[in-house]
């Protein structure tokens, strides 16, 4: 960890970089001969500035990497980790996408007169795209002094022009009651339509909007980017996603629209946005995409409805150490957070037998280990714990018992046509299969064979912390990375 660190501190004094991890890996098959496969695993490009915080991303870059080994694994394939062969580090040079001289806006978005476009001639779209929002009058498009006798409303300290989308979060430190969203712009021909139509798409989308907010549209050419203010986000985008003629708000993540319609069950207009909001913000900015016409979207990943069988929940105590270490010319660390201890309990869900637990010398009372003087790697024996105790698991979740039927559940399972989850009838190709939970043997429905090919149990073991990947996952990842 500490190489990587390094020597991405070493290529990012050039200029800004992006790099990513891959892990080179050798599985095989228990008991299988010549049954080893290399596989590969790599994290998407990250980007690095001269004032990141090189570490924390590395860290997170790792998190991401051993997650998707991890998936791999439990994707029921029977493939086993037989040796790590290398992690490799890809660095390139980043050339940040940042808006810069004017661009002409297609007529098709002209006309919806959503937008103000400031025709600058220097570098410096950003700015004026920001102050656009206080120029009245005609022309708003025009930048002279209606745009420049308003420049001291905001703080453009440390912003570069042209300026990058990564700039951005400076200029919302340097003015706290303001955030700026950006979307981008797609051409699109749908035949057989003669010209083409553009789709708005979010880029960067802030959590919460403070009481100044500015949605920008962040457009290029084959030679330039360039910034434009958004004046009515509601007129841009309304065409694209909904054919109401009332009044229409968007969540500005994924363009859902809501009307004012009165519904008996259902929230309208800014009240149900505000509850939709409470679960969009947790995802990243999408553009929804549609079925094609006459096509039909069906859900099939029923694997990803059942319940793990086996869980664990587990937390870290710490405490501050003192310690003296210089790190860059002007910053000293003088407290690190050490892992003193750590619980975990495991539970398992009504279907588990108890007995079943315990032929596998799987407990279900809470575990604590502190550590002392004479015990400091704390972090280390939580790994070695929750390895023994997946390993445990895993040979349990291979327990197969015959299905038991009661007399009513056989009854009905014998007059039932179709199938239980994707409603089709029984076939002779495709035919009804009795599913059952393999750990306890209980019957639980009727389904076709496809379905019930596609039903099958998670092979993983899910821990949950409060608070992972923002405190307790440093403690395990850098302790990881040691092995």
């Amino acid at each position: 960890m500490t190489e990587l660190v390094s020597l991405l501190k070493t290529h990012v004094q050039k200029h800004a970089i992006k790099f990513n991890l891959k892990l080179e890996a050798t599985y095989n098959r228990p008991n299988v001969p010549n049954s080893s496969e290399n596989r590969a695993f790599k994290t998407s490009a990250v980007e690095i500035y001269p004032d990141s915080d090189i570490r924390t991303i590395v860290e997170r870059a790792y998190i991401k990497l051993m997650k998707e080994e991890e998936e791999y694994k439990s994707r029921g394939s029977g493939f086993t980790l037989e040796s790590i062969d290398g992690l490799l580090l890809a660095v390139y040079k980043y050339m940040p996408m940042g808006g810069s001289s004017y661009i002409q806006l297609p007529e098709f978005i002209e006309r919806k007169r959503g937008t103000i476009n400031p025709q600058n001639v220097d570098q410096e779209c950003f700015k004026w795209a920001i102050l656009a929002r206080h120029v009245t009058g005609p022309p708003v498009y025009r930048v002279s002094e209606n745009y420049r006798q308003h420049e001291g409303k905001y703080n453009f300290d440390c912003i570069s022009f042209p300026t990058p989308m990564s700039d951005i979060s400076k200029f919302e430190k340097n003015n706290p009651n303001v955030t700026v969203n950006v979307y981008g712009l797609e051409k699109k021909f749908q035949p057989p339509k003669k010209f083409p139509t553009y789709e708005v798409y979010p880029l960067r989308v802030v959590d919460e909007e403070k009481s100044v907010h500015f949605d920008l549209m962040l457009v290029t050419d084959e030679d330039n980017a360039h910034y434009i203010y958004i004046s009515n986000f509601s007129r841009l985008i309304r065409a694209q996603k909904t054919g109401h003629v009332g009044r229409v708000v968007f969540c500005k993540r994924c363009f859902t629209s809501f009307d004012n319609r009165n519904l008996k069950y259902k929230l309208s207009g800014q009240d149900a946005l505000d509850q939709h909001k409470l679960i969009c913000r947790a995802h990243k900015p999408i553009l929804p995409e549609m079925p094609k016409e006459g096509e039909c979207l069906e859900f099939e990943a029923w694997k990803k409805t059942q319940r793990h069988p086996i869980v664990i929940y587990a937390d870290f105590e710490t405490m501050l150490t003192k310690t003296d270490e210089d790190k860059g010319d002007n910053t000293k660390i003088i407290q690190k957070h050490e892992a003193m201890s750590y619980g975990l309990i495991v539970k398992a869900s009504d279907d588990v037998p108890l007995e079943l637990m315990e032929e596998h010398e799987i407990t279900t009372e809470p575990v604590i280990y502190r550590g002392s003087e004479s015990k400091t790697d704390v972090a280390k024996h939580f790994i070695e714990t929750v390895t023994e105790l997946a390993i445990k698991i895993e040979k349990l979740l291979k327990t197969n018992k015959p299905i038991v039927f009661t007399d009513e559940q056989r009854q009905s399972h014998n007059a039932c046509t179709a199938c239980n989850l994707c409603k089709t009838t029984f076939t002779y190709d495709n035919h009804k299969v009795a599913d059952h939970c393999h750990l306890s043997g209980k019957y639980r429905q009727a389904l076709c064979n496809t379905c019930n090919l596609k039903l099958q149990a998670p092979k993983f073991v899910p821990i949950f912390f409060h608070n992972l990947s923002n405190y307790d996952a440093h403690l395990i990842v850098t302790r990881h990375a040691s092995y």
